[in-house]
């Protein structure tokens, strides 16, 4: 009996570590920048989430962040702990809550605010990242309430574009959120004419491709390469992590991944303003070429590469927490090869190649091994093409 007790102690002693083990996605850095991982909207209770801003600062440890942004909307409907409260605080003050606990952590909070407004009209969500002072940038943008009569457009645009104005005033970056809300965008993904207008006057910086409410846009990433945004994605967390993410399945939040040649706010800051960004959301990649193409090689590795008379095999294996779909692309007709690789968090697998008829000794001496990479996207609907050459070694060419 007392033998079956300290198995049972054993194993819920064993459940329980388990069930705490912090969640921390492996991501590695590329050639001459690190790689931070981040999340650049998130909300708390000092809005309409439910969330404590320490807590929020505990499951970015949990999750592995770098980085996380406090991105509580300023509205007065919204300043729950003010209007039901009635507590002694403002618009700032989530963001100060939270980056005091994350100090404990090191993990960088930036200090944001979301303008929300547009109400049923066009998509007019915008994050405010690197402010100092959230109250007046609602009070800009509330300045402009009532002077219109009925035209609700026009008040809301003058709104938008009065509150960004003081943002960038306090040398905010912007990103427009959720272009793809069904709430403003119930038909289609549109970019309207205030958009093109803020971004003319260089109101907006960057453009949120992916959001845990709405998933990915498409639209939204192809106007980020078209019109050269900066790429972020958010949680747009109102609940605690752990009902917006099944860990028990092994699933990661959605990250922002900055690549930054430091780990500060610095760092993130000019990575933002350089484009040198990437989504990872739901298991896909979404970014420039020139960014995402050294990570793909980073995470993936090619070892033990053996040649015989009639082909070649080698190991590989996925370094990161990110899964790679592998499907064959032009360029390599010479050779056979799988057409199809998968490869999740920490596989490998065997890899091999030969020429058209694998019973006969090679009958081309040098080839490129082409794929797609299928969920990893340089635009909307474009895989990343990645090519390896490959020379047969002289002693197994025939004479």
């Amino acid at each position: 009996m007392k033998r079956l007790l300290i198995t049972v102690l054993t194993a819920l002693v064993a459940l329980s570590a388990t069930a705490t083990v912090p969640h921390k996605a492996r991501i590695p850095d590329i050639p001459g920048y690190q790689t931070l991982k981040g999340d650049f909207h998130i909300h708390t209770n000092f809005s309409d989430a439910h969330v404590w801003p320490e807590t929020r600062a505990d499951e970015a440890d949990f999750d592995g962040l770098d980085f996380i942004a406090i991105t509580d909307h300023v509205e007065t409907h919204h300043q729950h702990m003010i209007k039901d409260y009635k507590a002694d605080v403002n618009r700032n003050t989530s963001y100060e809550l939270a980056a005091k606990a994350a100090k404990k952590y090191g993990i960088i909070v930036i200090h944001g605010a979301e303008l929300t407004r547009g109400a049923r009209s066009f998509p007019g969500h915008f994050n405010t990242h690197y402010i100092s002072d959230g109250n007046s940038i609602n009070e800009a943008a509330v300045a402009h309430e009532g002077k219109y009569g009925t035209d609700e457009i026009r008040q809301e645009e003058e709104a938008i574009k009065a509150g960004l104005t003081e943002a960038k005033r306090q040398g905010a970056f912007v990103t427009w959120n959720h272009p793809d809300w069904e709430m403003q965008a119930p038909n289609e993904t549109k970019w309207w004419p205030i958009h093109t207008e803020l971004l003319q006057k260089g109101l907006i910086d960057g453009i949120e491709i992916y959001n845990s409410y709405i998933g990915y846009d498409p639209e939204a990433f192809h106007w980020a390469m078209e019109k050269d945004l900066a790429i972020t994605t958010g949680t747009d967390a109102h609940k605690p992590m752990f009902q917006w993410v099944d860990y028990e399945k092994g699933e990661f939040r959605p990250m922002t991944l900055v690549f930054a040649t430091e780990r500060s706010h610095k760092g993130i800051r000019e990575a933002l303003e350089a484009r040198r960004t990437a989504a990872v959301a739901d298991g896909c990649v979404y970014g420039r070429e020139e960014w995402i193409k050294p990570l793909l090689e980073a995470c993936v590795e090619v070892t033990n590469i053996k040649f015989t008379e009639k082909k070649m095999t080698c190991t590989v294996r996925n370094l990161s927490t990110i899964p790679v779909n592998l499907a064959k692309a032009p360029g390599s007709e010479l050779v056979v090869y799988a057409r199809q690789i998968r490869l999740n968090e920490g596989e490998e697998t065997t890899f091999s190649v030969n020429g058209i008829d694998s019973r006969k000794p090679w009958n081309v001496y040098d080839f490129d091994v082409n794929f797609y990479v299928t969920n990893w996207l340089t635009d909307a609907d474009m895989p990343l093409k990645i090519g390896y050459h490959v020379s047969v070694p002289a002693k197994y060419r025939k004479q």
